[in-house]
């Protein structure tokens, strides 16, 4: 609760500061919305995706070139995950994926830290 609140006050301050700001730092204000957002999502759980499916599709637009792609693989993977709904089946599939959402999703955390001094929720 605390991670988040105080996130939520960086968001406000960052907006509130950023009337004429560059495109990078509009992505890193939005980045910072999308680290709140993502601390309730499992990595584990295919399903738990779909809840930052809207904000991985923003990022992916607004992202700068070098984890364009990355946002792209992410965001692909949570459109999948809400098309497959609680389809058992799908999931599983999904579940295979993993391995290269975790690759890009690492990318972007790196660069999230580097360029942006945000810290988005780790995956397991």
């Amino acid at each position: 609760m605390r991670r988040t609140a105080g996130l939520t006050a960086t968001i406000v301050i960052a907006t509130a500061g950023l009337t004429a700001c560059t495109e990078e730092q509009a992505y890193c204000v939005d980045l910072a919305g999308y680290a709140a957002a993502a601390a309730g999502v499992d990595p584990q759980k295919p399903a738990d995706y779909a809840k930052i499916l809207d904000d991985a599709k923003k990022l992916q637009d607004s992202a700068p070139d070098e984890v364009k792609d990355d946002w792209k693989v992410v965001a692909g993977f949570a459109e999948k995950a809400r098309k497959a709904g609680t389809n058992e089946v799908e999931l599983a599939r999904l579940g295979r994926q993993l391995g290269a959402v975790t690759t890009a999703y690492k990318a972007i955390a790196t660069q999230a830290k580097d360029s942006c001094k945000v810290d988005i929720p780790k995956l397991n």
